[in-house]
């Protein structure tokens, strides 16, 4: 039910009877006992009047300062049981604020259901608030609201056409900025897709760092397996060249996701690289001895190569498994002899994937550990391409740390003065444009 009756507080006085005589009259016991109530009920039209706008202004305030579930179960803590769908529908309620002007506007997408349908959101950026949210991402909708507002001097989008047309089109006089989530976002893409064709890069800094000097043995796969898995790669090939007829025949990705039966994200995904992908490589699962493996390293750089003696220290630390486990995660480090050992030696029998090596390079240094800092010296050592787009990538990461200062371009055209390869001039123009 909407309405909840208030609790009423009763007021009452307690009154002892001392005469000898009552006692006589009622049997087992001397003393009577009785309240006179001096509260009354409150009236219907006392409730409607007071009570019940205080009991919905209540609701309101709590749903707008948390959410429907959350309001719910505080209002319930304060005697006021009541649902998540009572307190959305009081929160509709009341009066949307009015836009008022806006200089300067945020825009973006938001899901009504992700993957499926979108929406714009428009926020003032010098307020911090939610102005509207429009019903679909089209770039019509956007200009009209735009051109209901011609005091807007500055637009904050990300890099999509859409997006960017709707800008030109309503606020002509706005400047346009792309945020900075979705510059770290491109960026970090842009990174990725370069690493992709730096394979045996990656995989010359894998067998540095780690002391190897040929990959491990492979484990032989059964031949029902592999069919399974060649399948499964024919399937992805065949969607992805699915995806890119139908975007050169000029389908809208939303058309696209919708006519191959697959999401959005989807889409997205495989019109980054117009190359099918390549067979999926094999992870390595995680362990139970994980966590203690710079540990180990380390003791074993000591001179400690007794595994009952390392499995006594890190059972101290909280390690669960079984010594023979131990045993056997530690056969890697046996072949080294002498030579120094890392955490690499076990966990990187394969190199690093592009995507793994991006977040490595963007990830501030404090953060870093010690193995990924190592593979990353061994990296930018040994191709001097890498090297210049480790410096590019760090000068970048420091310019969006910053709200002011000197411009990007000035930034990378110093780089790109000493350095004339034509990857990293391609990947120079990418940033400053």
């Amino acid at each position: 039910m909407e309405i909840c009756l208030p609790s009423v507080l009763l007021k009452s006085s307690l009154f002892f009877c001392n005469e000898s005589n009552y006692g006589n009259r009622v049997e087992h016991s001397s003393q009577k006992i009785w309240a006179q109530c001096s509260t009354r009920w409150p009236s219907a039209q006392h409730f409607r009047s007071i009570i019940q706008p205080n009991y919905h202004k209540a609701l309101q305030s709590t749903g707008v300062l948390t959410n429907g579930a959350d309001a719910a179960q505080i209002a319930s803590s304060f005697g006021v049981p009541t649902t998540a769908k009572t307190i959305i529908r009081r929160v509709l309620q009341l009066p949307l604020p009015s836009e008022g002007e806006v200089a300067k506007v945020g825009r973006d997408e938001w899901a009504w259901k992700k993957g499926h349908h979108y929406g714009t959101i428009l926020v003032d950026l010098e307020k911090r608030r939610i102005v509207q949210l429009l019903a679909d991402r089209s770039a019509e909708t956007s200009t009209a609201w735009l051109r209901t507002h011609p005091e807007i001097d500055l637009v904050s989008r990300d890099r999509g056409k859409i997006f960017r047309d709707a800008a030109t089109q309503g606020a002509p006089q706005a400047k346009q900025v792309t945020d900075r989530f979705h510059l770290q976002k491109n960026f970090a893409e842009a990174l990725e897709k370069f690493f992709r064709k730096q394979g045996s890069a990656l995989k010359k800094a894998t067998q540095r760092s780690t002391g190897k000097a040929h990959p491990a043995e492979r484990v032989v796969v059964p031949e029902k397996v592999a069919q399974e898995r060649r399948a499964r790669h024919r399937q992805q090939v065949s969607l992805h060249k699915r995806i890119w007829k139908l975007y050169r025949e000029g389908y809208h990705k939303e058309q696209i996701a919708h006519t191959v039966g697959v999401s959005s994200s989807t889409v997205y995904r495989a019109l980054e690289q117009e190359t099918p992908p390549p067979p999926r490589r094999r992870s390595r699962s995680a362990s139970i001895v994980d966590p203690y493996l710079s540990y180990l390293a380390s003791r074993w750089n000591q001179g400690c190569h007794n595994v009952a003696q390392l499995y006594k220290e890190i059972v101290d630390q909280g390690y669960t498994g079984t010594q023979r486990t131990l045993q056997m995660w530690l056969l890697p480090f046996r072949p080294k002899g002498a030579h120094p050992v890392s955490k690499q030696t076990i966990i990187w029998d394969k190199p690093p994937s592009s995507r793994g090596v991006v977040l490595m390079m963007v990830r501030p240094t404090q953060s870093r550990t010690r193995e990924q800092t190592a593979y990353l010296d061994q990296l930018i050592s040994s191709n001097e391409t890498i090297a210049v787009v480790f410096t590019l990538a760090q000068d970048f990461g420091r310019l969006l740390a910053i709200s002011r200062g000197a411009s990007a371009t000035g930034a990378m055209e110093s780089r790109r003065a000493g350095q004339r390869d034509c990857r990293t001039d391609r990947f120079c123009r990418w940033t400053c444009r």
